[in-house]
């Protein structure tokens, strides 16, 4: 009950001082109707891993750049540090709320430490890492999930089995990383710059903003499309053609490029 309490109260706090129009964001679930976005950050690791300055400030700035530049998008929900949870991203089936929380809106941000295997969280609540094998996305809302984080889209031989076939049902993208990559607050900011302000298709504005942030890692995406979908043209909801979801996607496609 006190972590409950606690999640609510920061949440928040969060939002108060972020002085945007947001969205629906309260303690029962995600309650956003039309074009969602939602962020969970985490800076303060509490000792399981080092912590990160600059998340927390990048997914505050990636809520700000939609309210600015989004066409009715709203930010439903942004959990930070301790009131970010591993079982937002747990499949219902598996005792998780995905169904309540990441995968019921559009675009998700999450900022923080991961590996090939998941991300991490700082509370164990129900656990420290949303691994792959417990994810399954897009089978309720979600098209577009960026997993800021170190190597979650590793470029080898089980990158399919890991991020792809498990969790792919009607998401479209992955956005993320398949080498480490650095604690920046400006990447989320400069996707939504380019996808929002400029109209850009969902990939290109992810490239630019990898390239912009740093240089000497690998930024990477993964994708999915089926006998109808074509999310190579994604662009957000009201600023471009959106696919139709690829519910049974039949191909996957990746790209990984140097940021400089």
């Amino acid at each position: 009950m006190q972590m409950t309490l606690n999640r609510i109260l920061g949440a928040w706090a969060v939002f108060a001082a972020l002085c945007v129009g947001v969205g629906t964001a309260g303690p029962a679930e995600a309650t956003c109707s039309g074009r969602c976005a939602a962020w969970e950050a985490v800076e303060e690791y509490n000792g399981t891993n080092p912590d990160l300055p600059a998340t927390v400030t990048e997914a505050q700035k990636f809520q700000s750049a939609l309210a600015s530049w989004g066409h009715s998008w709203v930010t439903d929900f942004g959990w930070a540090d301790d009131a970010a949870w591993e079982r937002d991203f747990k499949d219902s089936a598996l005792g998780g709320t995905d169904s309540t929380w990441v995968d019921d809106v559009d675009l998700l941000l999450f900022a923080g430490h991961g590996n090939q295997s998941g991300i991490f969280f700082g509370v164990n609540q129900s656990d420290l890492t949303a691994t792959w094998d417990e994810s399954t996305l897009g089978d309720r809302d979600l098209e577009w999930l960026i997993l800021d984080a170190c190597n979650v889209l590793q470029d080898n031989a089980t990158k399919w089995t890991r991020w792809g076939w498990p969790v792919f049902e009607g998401l479209h993208y992955i956005f993320s990383y398949d080498t480490i990559t650095f604690d920046v607050d400006t990447r989320g900011e400069d996707f939504v710059k380019y996808a929002g302000r400029y109209d850009w298709r969902v990939r290109d504005a992810w490239i630019r903003a990898t390239v912009l942030s740093e240089n000497g890692t690998r930024a990477a995406y993964m994708r999915a499309d089926d006998a109808s979908s074509n999310t190579y043209e994604d662009h957000l909801w009201g600023h471009g053609s959106v696919s139709s979801d690829p519910d049974d996607p039949t191909t996957l496609y990746y790209l990984s490029w140097s940021t400089g």
